[in-house]
């Protein structure tokens, strides 16, 4: 770690930062602490060569010191009554505290100085807990248990500007704390609180919040003009927490809480831990390393950075990874705007983080991006991906946009999962490819529609979605959401999708679009909510299809392929729809009759029967096409047999398709009209003379014959047996004109929709 110190340019400033504020220190500094005074509690201090030693009777004891310094070898300890008991020493003299030698407590110890506080190189630290501040904490405050440190007027001119600076060895006790406190706050050196809490705060004004000897948090109320939090060293605290906190005053864009070290808070078996670098105005900057692992079980912790912006060195060093549980998640929060920027000199300078290092990152930790647009900043708010982003793990990358989410560059991780959250759009230029998309945010409009995307399951709860895929789509569960839903309208077109879970949307008009070569639905008869609207599924055909109860209650569209969006055809046709590629088939076929000589025979609706291809009743109900519901068909009937005085003999019936609606293949089948018997010769008078007959020739006499009107209320089918599709017709007795023009038509029996549904279907007599 030192020698990486020495090697960064970073570290040469912190060098000779450290030089000058040893050589002021050491100026100033004197031999053991001097001038004692307690103000409140009960206790001693007694001095022995080159020890001091605090003898503490209170629970709280505070301590006005002259000066609170020790040189190499000098030590000062406190004998406390127990890991509870907190001692206060305030410095009111006019000299930094400069510590170079031991500091043992066997509780809490808080050291005051606006001047400024140093740990030197060598020093050691061994308490349950430390508070070191340049921010004023009065004695009444202390002793009322209101730890508020601020910038007061007792140094005026100072207004507690000093820095806290640890170059040596602080560690507290398992379960304890360290907290460097001021307007800067900076470690070069280790800190060390097992199980406990470690932070660096910077600001004008600091509130503290103890536990019996635990530190429980804290925030920054008020910024400080130049506030830094800095971290050049290590800082650990596994199973505990590690904070860098600082609000700056007027410095939006100004480096405000930089890490260039080593914080580890990995997990304990039953802690995780928690690593926070937050500046509530300025900049953080991400180097060096942020460790929340758990390398000996459990799950991974949590990072959080979260600023005015967050820039992240293109080597820093992040992990929550779990040697054997659950990965944990690194948070990093932006005002204004968050960039994944490509390797390139924009990226680079003005990116969060550049898309090679979230790529690297990613193998190891779930990483969550957030935007967030401050009052008065309306534009801001964005996430941009701008670089390529890829991970072969099942890590999961989360995007949250206040005013958008745009991907600019494509998203790789076929084992990963991509999360979205937004209230304005999100929108893409490049494919995602991902096992899982999860989508949110009550307002967001999702138009996720590049050709090339891949993604495996989908599951939201957003205003609107629009996405298309280019491999088999599954509804399902993923990042916490089961299944689709929206406030808005819904079009998802895939190969094959498959709903593992519901759809429901609450637009009007058509709320829920679905597209696919097949459809599978495994979410049962309520798979598809839209009780302010209505549905259409589109598929190439039925058979490949699994409805899975999913029933519309209305004829089907056939013939109807998608097209990306709804055709005229689908507009004009109300209710939920089943819509499919595949043509319906229609086979018309004759029925055979026999009928006596001489007896007038009309050709009517029941001698035709019709079979589907695609029967509603063979999936389900799922469509209400049958034999005596289905679009009307407008044919002729014809047979020479039919006219009065045929002759005995048997004629073709033949069935002749003139119209049919859009969608329908209709295929017709002749049948036999037989009539069978002799004619009757007429009894003539002997009285009365006879007229030379000419006997009729079959074949040869001349009929004449009026159309007769009809209308096929209903017909019979053996739908389990349908006609075979071919058009053959007996060549028995020649035909004479169509005797009989009809149509089918179910309006009778309330089964076919009204004439006027399909305009233009009118039979013409």
């Amino acid at each position: 770690m030192i020698k990486a110190l020495r090697a960064s340019p970073a570290s040469s400033a912190l060098r000779l930062c450290s030089i000058t504020l040893l050589s002021v220190f050491f100026t100033f500094a004197h031999a053991e602490p001097t001038g004692a005074r307690i103000v409140a509690g009960s206790g001693s201090v007694t001095s022995a060569g080159a020890n001091t030693s605090i003898q503490q009777n209170s629970g709280r004891l505070a301590i006005d010191w002259h000066s609170f310094s020790t040189r190499p070898g000098e030590s000062v300890t406190f004998n406390q009554p127990g890991a509870n008991a907190i001692a206060l020493n305030r410095v009111v003299g006019p000299h930094p505290s400069a510590l170079f030698g031991k500091l043992d407590a066997n509780g809490q110890v808080f050291i005051v100085n606006p001047n400024g506080v140093i740990f030197g190189p060598g020093a050691q630290v061994n308490v349950g807990g430390l508070l070191a501040s340049t921010l004023d904490l009065s004695a009444n405050d202390f002793m009322s248990g209101h730890y508020t440190f601020a910038g007061g007027e007792r140094h005026h001119h100072h207004r507690g500007g000093g820095a806290v600076v640890n170059l040596g060895t602080i560690e507290s006790a398992p379960g304890g704390y360290v907290a460097l406190i001021g307007t800067r706050a900076i470690n070069a050196g280790t800190i060390d609180a097992p199980g406990g809490f470690a932070a660096l705060a910077a600001g004008e004004r600091i509130a503290v919040t103890l536990g019996d000897h635990s530190m429980i948090g804290l925030s920054v109320e008020r910024g400080a003009l130049n506030a830094l939090a800095a971290n050049h060293g290590l800082i650990q605290a596994d199973g505990g927490q590690a904070w860098l906190a600082a609000s700056a005053e007027d410095a939006l864009f100004a480096n405000v809480v930089n890490n260039t070290g080593i914080i580890r808070a990995r997990s304990a078996v039953n802690q995780n831990g928690v690593i926070r670098l937050v500046a509530d105005t300025g900049v953080v900057q991400v180097g060096g390393t942020l460790d929340a692992s758990a390398p000996n079980g459990g799950k991974g912790g949590v990072i959080e950075t979260a600023g005015t912006q967050v820039r992240v060195a293109p080597d820093a060093q992040v992990t929550t990874a779990a040697a054997s549980g659950q990965t944990g998640t690194w948070r990093i929060a932006s005002d204004f705007a968050a960039l994944v920027g490509a390797d390139d000199p924009i990226g680079r300078r003005f990116g969060t983080i550049q898309s090679a290092t979230l790529s690297r990152v990613l193998e190891s930790t779930n990483v969550s991006i957030s935007a967030a647009s401050p009052s008065g900043f309306e534009p801001f708010g964005f996430v941009l991906i701008d670089g390529p982003v890829a991970w072969r793990g099942a890590n999961t990358l989360s995007l949250a946009a206040q005013s958008g989410i745009r991907l600019h560059a494509p998203i790789s991780a076929p084992r990963g999962t991509l999360s979205m959250t937004t209230g304005g759009t999100a929108t893409q230029r490049a494919p995602i490819e991902v096992a899982n998309v999860a989508l949110r945010g009550g307002t967001g409009a999702y138009r996720l529609t590049n050709a090339g995307n891949r993604i495996g399951t989908l599951a939201a709860d957003a205003g609107s979605i629009a996405l298309d895929d280019n491999a088999p789509l599954t509804i399902g569960g993923v990042a916490g959401l089961t299944g689709v839903s929206a406030s808005g309208a819904i079009t998802l077109t895939a190969p094959l999708l498959t709903l593992a879970a519901p759809i429901a949307s609450r637009a009007s008009g058509t709320a829920i679009t679905l597209a696919a070569a097949t459809f599978v639905n495994r979410a049962g008869a309520r798979a598809l909510s839209s009780p302010n609207g209505r549905w259409l599924v589109y598929s190439d055909a039925p058979d490949a299809d699994a409805f899975g109860g999913l029933q519309s209650g209305n004829l089907a569209l056939w013939g109807d392929a998608y097209t990306g969006g709804a055709d005229a055809r689908a507009a004009t046709s109300p209710g939920n729809r089943f819509a499919f590629n595949a043509l319906q088939q229609v086979t018309l076929t004759a029925i055979n009759i026999d009928v006596p000589f001489d007896v007038p025979r009309t050709l009517g609706p029941n001698d035709v029967t019709l079979a589907l291809r695609y029967n509603g009743a063979n999936y389900g109900g799922a469509f209400a096409d049958s034999p005596t519901k289905h679009e009307p068909f407008v044919f002729t009937v014809t047979s020479t047999g039919a006219v009065p005085g045929a002759a005995v003999g048997t004629y073709a019936i033949t069935i002749t398709a003139t119209g049919g609606p859009t969608g329908y293949k209709i295929t017709t089948q002749g049948g036999t009209l037989r009539i069978a018997g002799a004619p009757v010769q007429p009894v003539t008078p002997p009285v009365q003379p006879v007229a030379p007959q000419v006997p009729q020739t079959p074949g040869t006499a001349v009929t004449t014959a009026a159309a007769l009107p009809g209308i096929l209320d209903s017909v019979r089918t053996d739908a389990a047996n349908p006609a075979p599709l071919s058009n053959a017709t007996p060549g028995l007795q020649p035909e004479s004109a169509p005797l009989v023009q009809q149509r089918t038509d179910s309006s009778s029996d309330g089964s076919r929709l009204p004439d006027d549904a399909w305009p233009g279907h009118v039979c013409r007599m």
